[in-house]
């Protein structure tokens, strides 16, 4: 039981790291939208 919850936390915290990734990707993606919205 313990151990599942163990395991439950580590996937989450798996999880919560790959959205802060996606999240630093699409303010990436974001600042280059602004650059090239900011050259036309």
């Amino acid at each position: 039981m313990l151990n599942e919850l163990r395991i439950t936390n580590y996937e989450l915290r798996i999880t919560n790291y790959e959205l802060r990734i996606t999240n630093y990707e699409l303010r990436i993606n974001n600042s280059e939208f602004v650059i090239i919205n900011y050259n036309t």
